[in-house]
């Protein structure tokens, strides 16, 4: 065992560093480049050995380097070490250029000196202590953000361009998603992307990404070719005119996962080159904070929801059950006072104080329905049933009120329709708020239309009156709880429609609404076939 280091080692030890250790003469030419100096800059010994040391240093910085080693030449420091200095800039043969840190001694070999820089690559470091800075302040910028889709931009535009060129953000819509957020460099692109939102949740086919993410929370990487795949393996029209505008060459699909539970999926696009392991794990952080701030917005959103319904359900209760609580109190009072009164007149006054009792007992009963899909309780039990029977029997309890103010019904239902799945009594309720609201406001004289027609794997009902219609600003609201386009001429709490649209949802079906003012309304739901 030697009791001493011999030169031999000390180059053989230099010579297998990792860092970079280059040495130079006066003259600032390169005399001896390791293979840590070969692996950080991309030049060989045979091709560096010789030229000077501006060669691994960015351009802008050439001019005022050669000063900057004479000055040290002729100063007394024999060595600056690493961290003595600000960091520094170095450039590969490719020309990319990158953060180091470094240190340089002088050593005199006779009347020679020669300088060693030890240099080491800090862009892994760097980069890391740039996303940990950026993730501190997405979490800082998600924190105080108030409701689910001021969440989902926020998290749209942190991704881009930090992380991608292109950005799509969605929640999870039972199979399905729903786009609540996009981003994109190209503001044209980023137009189109707004557009997915609009057309609907959408359940992606078998083969795309967002279908694997469904039944494994995983992330999917498409490292190449990504636009082609997406589009064989699409079928929403607004989702491939902006694939096909971006031309994603590579995309990352991440799922967002809250207490155990996959509540949505954030896309990312890039156009050129494609995310390495590095750019995974760094997407899977974002997305980490993404769907707790997210998870947070929504418990958000339901507190406010909830305290809303509560103070909406007060104002209807006191608002609906006013009118016929006086009645009840009225009539029962004047019954009481008047013990005199007729038996015909007596007869009269219960029957007003069993109208009233029946009022009251429908709004306690959408009320309750309510409730229920608030807490997901609503159950049904679907069976197999021909929709002709479905239809028929749904409406004879309705044929009385029809008649009452003379209005027409007619059922127009194609022949040899499959049977459907569907619990008839919720669907009766459904129908009977559906036909409920297209008597209210069809005219005298007019007809209703009760049709069901068969559509690929569902059957369509819908109910079509020549009412008045609704106003286009008024139809994306005509679900909503509580709502009437006429809030002086109450009739009914505007609970119907939608409990009629959780009714259709628990079957797995869908409901919409078609209108233009001054010439009806047409109010349409599926039922999947048995």
């Amino acid at each position: 065992m030697p009791d001493r280091v011999t030169h031999n080692i000390l180059a053989e030890i230099v010579e297998i560093a990792s860092d970079a250790v280059v040495c130079m003469d006066v003259t600032q030419h390169i005399t001896f480049f390791n293979k840590g100096a070969e692996a950080i800059f991309g030049w060989t010994p045979e091709e560096i050995i010789g030229q000077r040391i501006e060669t691994l240093i960015p351009e802008r910085y050439r001019g005022s380097h050669a000063s900057q080693v004479e000055e040290f030449g002729r100063s007394k420091v024999r060595a600056r070490g690493m961290g003595e200095r600000r960091e520094i800039a170095g450039v590969r043969k490719n020309g990319e250029e990158f953060p180091a840190e470094a240190a340089i001694s002088q050593i005199g070999q006779g009347d020679d000196i020669v300088f060693t820089v030890a240099l080491r690559d800090v862009t892994v470091r760097r980069r890391f202590e740039q996303r940990q800075q950026f993730l501190a302040e997405a979490g800082e910028k998600l924190a105080s953000s108030f409701g689910s889709s001021e969440t989902l931009n926020q998290v749209a535009r942190l991704a881009v361009p930090t992380m991608a060129d292109g950005c799509i953000l969605e929640s999870r819509v039972g199979n399905g998603f729903l786009a609540g957020a996009a981003a994109h460099v190209d503001p044209d692109i980023e137009e189109m992307l707004d557009e997915i939102s609009p057309a609907g949740a959408r359940i992606p086919p078998k083969g795309h990404p967002l279908t694997e993410i469904l039944n494994s929370p995983s992330p999917v990487l498409l490292k190449s070719n990504a636009a082609s795949r997406l589009v064989a393996a699409s079928a929403s029209p607004a989702y491939l005119k902006a694939m096909r505008a971006m031309n994603p060459e590579s995309a990352l699909f991440l799922p967002l996962v809250a207490r155990e539970q996959l509540i949505g999926a954030l896309t990312l696009f890039r156009t050129t080159g494609s995310f390495d392991r590095d750019d995974v794990e760094f997407a899977e952080d974002l997305a980490r904070l993404a769907a707790l701030a997210l998870d947070n917005a929504r418990l958000h959103d339901t507190v406010r929801a909830s305290l809303r319904a509560r103070d909406e359900m007060v104002g209807v209760v006191s608002h609906d059950l006013r009118n016929p609580v006086a009645a009840v109190k009225m009539l029962s009072r004047m019954m009481l006072r008047a013990p005199e009164m007729s038996e015909t007149e007596a007869r009269d006054n219960i029957e007003l104080i069993a109208q009233a009792a029946e009022q009251m007992d429908a709004l306690i009963r959408d009320l309750l329905d309510v409730n229920r899909l608030d807490g997901g309780k609503l159950v049904i039990s679907p069976v197999p049933v021909d929709p002709f029977v479905l239809l028929t029997d749904s409406l004879q309890t309705l044929r009385p009120l029809v008649e009452e103010k003379v209005i027409s019904l007619d059922l127009q239902i194609e022949a040899s329709l499959p049977k459907v799945l569907a619990d008839r009594e919720r669907i009766q309720q459904a129908l009977s708020n559906l036909v409920g609201n297209a008597i209210k406001f069809s005219p005298a004289g007019s007809k209703i239309v009760v049709g069901a027609r068969g559509d690929a794997d569902d059957v369509i009902i819908s109910v079509l009156d020549r009412g008045q219609g609704i106003a286009a600003e008024h139809l994306p609201r005509v679900f909503d709880r509580y709502w009437q386009s006429s809030r002086t001429d109450r009739q009914g709490a505007g609970l119907g429609l939608a409990i009629a649209k959780g009714i259709v949802e628990a079957h797995g079906g869908r409901i919409w609404i078609e209108s233009r003012p001054g010439e009806g309304t047409t109010a349409s739901f599926s039922l999947p076939l048995a």
